[in-house]
């Protein structure tokens, strides 16, 4: 019975996709969302959004499917998934836990 469970058992695997791209609009440009083509109105959407999906799922997965559906470009998914990723480093360095490890030594 074990080898038929195996059999069944098939793992999802992404399938390469050449349909994104990121677009350089300006490589001239120092500040990445310049550089992306995106305006400072659209990052502060990002951002807000980025944020809102933080505080709302308790998944990380479900925070990244909301946020890529809510982009209207690969290089939004980019930008996007940068701020979640500070966001969460952020949240780690200032939980209690964290911040008595530090004061013990332990990071």
């Amino acid at each position: 019975m074990s080898m038929l469970g195996k059999l069944f058992k098939t793992k999802k695997v992404l399938k390469p996709s050449g349909e994104l791209k990121v677009a350089i609009v300006d490589e001239q440009n120092e500040n990445l969302y310049h550089t992306f083509g995106i305006t400072d109105e659209r990052r502060n959407e990002l951002i807000k959004l980025t944020k809102e999906n933080f505080n709302k799922h308790s998944d990380i997965s479900k925070s990244y499917a909301e946020i890529v559906d809510n982009c209207k470009h690969v290089n939004e998914v980019i930008v996007c998934v940068i701020i979640f990723e500070r966001i969460l480093e952020l949240n780690k360095s200032e939980s209690p836990g964290h911040m008595l490890a530090k004061l013990l030594g332990g990071l």
